[in-house]
């Protein structure tokens, strides 16, 4: 984004590498269209890096926050000062944002935004059930998003099997609710929260019956933008959430945890 003035907010976007990520021409087309001053910027910073660029951003005046993927994400988690109880309980964040006297506080938005997504489409989380494919970081803020909209039964899936047991654990400790790692015979949302599907990777193991009787099918995955996943729910009638529409949810709680977002 261009801009004349000085007094412009900058967000960073740490990354090793950073080069890929579309975070800031996003941002950035939202900033624009908005007549806002302020910019999204890439910072590509090895882990050598994140102390100093610690230092410096507790003085900049024109910093509300930062955001990072990876490989930042545990690292900055046990840098804030304050986390909320989902970065905490995984050990990771996406956002940080300054407080009083440069304080660090930090939060995860992966849950927030899936759920937001799926929720716009027309689907109840409330009494759900629920299966997860993945047991990362976004797998687990998807499953404790969903326990706090009080989802009936989560099933936490994922190619390593002690990962999906170790999250099940985190997630039974901090709600009510069944939570298993068995592939259940059917289930109302099915989840994508993993590599499953992106360009090389087998789909994700949801079998056709198990899609056929969901009520919302979503992928976090935007490379392809139109998974096989999503292609086959369409072919059911099922309602697909792609990876962007996250994206786009998830990127509007986060401008508004940094106080980016503009009030009428």
């Amino acid at each position: 984004m261009k801009t004349t003035q000085t007094a412009t907010q900058v967000i960073p976007i740490l990354g090793d590498p950073v080069a890929q990520v579309a975070t800031p021409r996003l941002w950035n087309e939202v900033f624009h269209a908005r007549g806002q001053d302020a910019v999204c910027v890439p910072i590509d910073l090895p882990s050598a890096g994140l102390d100093p660029f610690l230092s410096w951003v507790r003085e900049a005046r024109n910093v509300p926050g930062f955001l990072t993927t990876v490989p930042h994400k545990a690292s900055l988690a046990l840098a804030c000062d304050e986390l909320s109880a989902t970065a905490r309980l995984l050990g990771v964040v996406n956002t940080v944002r300054l407080g009083e006297g440069g304080a660090l506080i930090g939060e995860m938005f992966d849950g927030h935004g899936m759920l937001d997504a799926i929720e716009q489409s027309g689907a109840t989380l409330a009494g759900a059930r629920l299966v997860i494919c993945g047991a990362g970081a976004a797998g687990g803020a998807i499953a404790l998003e969903a326990a706090n909209r009080h989802a009936e039964e989560i099933a936490l899936i994922d190619a390593d099997p002690e990962r999906a047991s170790a999250l099940a654990e985190k997630v039974r400790s901090a709600a009510r609710l069944r939570v298993t790692t068995e592939m259940p015979d059917g289930a109302d949302i099915l989840v994508n929260a993993s590599p499953a599907g992106s360009p090389g990777a087998a789909p994700p193991p949801f079998v056709e019956a198990l899609i056929a009787g969901a009520r919302c099918v979503a992928d976090a995955l935007t490379d392809p933008e139109e998974t096989a996943l999503l292609k086959a729910a369409r072919l059911h009638g099922i309602p697909a959430v792609a990876g962007k529409e996250m994206a786009a949810c998830q990127a509007e709680r986060m401008r508004a945890f940094l106080g980016l977002e503009q009030r009428n």
